[in-house]
């Protein structure tokens, strides 16, 4: 089976409520549906053991990874200023909008959250017995990034 990491990745990354993202068993695709739109397809995708519906992500993964993130940081300052935001009313827009403020940190951010989607995707996929081929597997970029004098 070759995997679509891609589809994977976009589903472990997915809050939506409304589309399921379903792992084909057979070709390794990760197909989408809505079922308020389609809701004969999702009945037969949902029925079908052919396919696996990804497990949802309902809030709970937003902040505990934004802590994870945190604790990665090397930037006192930066760290704190984060931390502060997630006490807001709306955490993850005002950690967003106060990582904006450095380019690097927020790429680095979305490259973290990437890196995590993808670890917790090869963990369900051990979890219901779908091994990962060793050509499979991830080479993980180094965590750590040199800064410019």
């Amino acid at each position: 089976m070759n995997l679509d990491w891609e589809g994977l990745i976009v589903g472990f990354e997915s809050r939506s409520a409304l589309i399921t993202h379903f792992l084909d068993r057979e070709t390794g695709d990760v197909v989408q549906c809505v079922a308020e739109r389609e809701p004969e397809r999702h009945r037969e995708l949902t029925a079908s053991p052919r396919f696996l519906a990804l497990p949802r992500d309902h809030g709970e993964r937003g902040i505990g990874e934004m802590r994870l993130f945190l604790a990665e940081l090397e930037d006192a300052e930066l760290r704190a200023r984060l931390e502060s935001t997630l006490s807001a009313a709306e955490p993850a827009i005002a950690f967003r909008d106060s990582l904006r403020q450095d380019a690097r940190e927020e790429t680095r951010y979305f490259q973290f959250k990437h890196r995590r989607a993808r670890e917790r995707a090869q963990e369900w996929l051990a979890s219901v017995g779908i091994p990962l081929p060793r050509s499979e597997e991830p080479v993980k970029a180094p965590r750590d990034f040199q800064r410019r004098s």
